[in-house]
């Protein structure tokens, strides 16, 4: 019974100091400002080069369509890039975050 009492006391003590062991700190140089800066930015620059594809393909230019095609993919792998990152400092769903402060940003600067 001793042996009992004995094993059980060591295992709730031994579980008690792992319970204590602190989480790592976030990070202080953490650039989250500056990606979602940038990852605005982007988004921006692909609804502008989609609507010039548009314009381009509805006026019969297929090579300046092309182009705006290929701006708008590296727009997008820029874009999840900045997304990953953004993930890894702990934002949750940066792509809908930035197109909502876009959003905000438009109300403010049409009224």
């Amino acid at each position: 019974m001793k042996k009992v009492i004995l094993t059980l006391t060591i295992a709730l003590l031994t579980a008690g100091a792992f319970a204590q062991t602190t989480t790592p700190a976030k990070a202080v140089t953490t650039d989250e400002h500056k990606d979602m800066k940038d990852l605005r930015k982007d988004v921006r620059d692909e609804r502008h080069d989609k609507k010039l594809r548009t314009y381009e393909a509805t006026h019969h230019d297929k090579a300046e369509a092309k182009v705006e095609t290929k701006d708008i993919k590296a727009d997008k792998k820029d874009m999840a890039v900045d997304v990953k990152d953004l993930k890894q400092d702990g934002v949750k769903h940066p792509l809908k975050r930035a197109a909502r402060q876009i959003h905000r940003q438009n109300i403010k600067h049409k009224g």
